[in-house]
């Protein structure tokens, strides 16, 4: 079995991080899969990998495609700053002024983004309480950067969080406990297209563990700007761009 450990919130609506170990043998992709090809139109802010810089995580997908011919890779390589979910035009339209102005107050700012782990991304349970479970992935493959190497990105985040929610409109808009779903960095590199479940052969679990400490100076990318962006595909497949900001 692979062994990770996850980290996340505690409660919904509370700030206390929780980390579990997990164990994960088995990779079910049918709801992922669902998800990842909903047609649903759905807002978010990210930061886009350049072509350079998506190289390195390109040859670990070619890799993941020869075990397995139906996993899917991502073309549009992200970290997700934020998930808004469906919004009406006026109302991300008021969501994008208020990043423009919290980005010019933040100008100069130098942020990176690292990378420390690429596993089997985590299933939770149906009852909304972050818990993971073990033994099952939720048929994603996802790279990942703890907290302390991401300080900058995840304060810049969470800082950015705050700003949008001080706008009592925006406040009613995505809610008053609205933030990151994660304290950590993480990029979806892609996920298995399958209905069933299946096991972690030998093959594939050798080249998880060979991701498993990755070397943070391949793995440290500086990011110059954001994108707040649509799309009905939860992997931003065909993303249509609202803004890019600079930051």
């Amino acid at each position: 079995m692979l062994k990770y450990k996850e980290i996340n919130w505690k409660h919904e609506k509370g700030y206390k991080i929780r980390k579990y170990d997990i164990f994960i043998d088995t990779i079910a992709a049918s709801k992922t899969r669902k998800e990842q090809q909903a047609k649903i139109e759905k807002i978010s802010l990210v930061a886009f990998l350049n072509k350079e810089q998506k190289k390195i995580f390109v040859s670990i997908c070619r890799r993941l495609k020869r075990n397995d011919k139906n996993f899917y890779q991502n073309k549009n390589l992200h970290a997700t700053l934020f998930g808004f979910g469906p919004l009406k035009e006026k109302d991300y339209e008021r969501i994008q002024k208020r990043i423009q102005q919290f980005s010019r107050k933040k100008r100069g700012s130098k942020i990176t983004i690292t990378f420390d782990e690429v596993r089997p991304g985590t299933m939770y349970s149906e009852n909304k309480t972050l818990m993971p479970l073990h033994g099952i992935s939720n048929g994603t493959v996802i790279a990942v950067g703890d907290v302390v190497e991401n300080e900058e990105f995840c304060n810049y985040s969470n800082q950015l969080g705050s700003f949008l929610l001080k706008d009592k409109n925006i406040q009613s808009i995505l809610g008053a406990n609205f933030r990151r779903k994660f304290p950590t960095v993480w990029c979806t590199l892609g996920y298995y297209n399958k209905q069933k479940q299946f096991k972690i052969n030998n093959h594939l679990k050798y080249i998880f563990r060979q991701h498993d400490e990755l070397n943070s100076n391949d793995f440290r990318f500086p990011i110059t700007d954001i994108s707040l962006v649509k799309s009905k595909y939860k992997n931003l497949r065909y993303p249509k761009l609202i803004k890019k900001i600079r930051i």
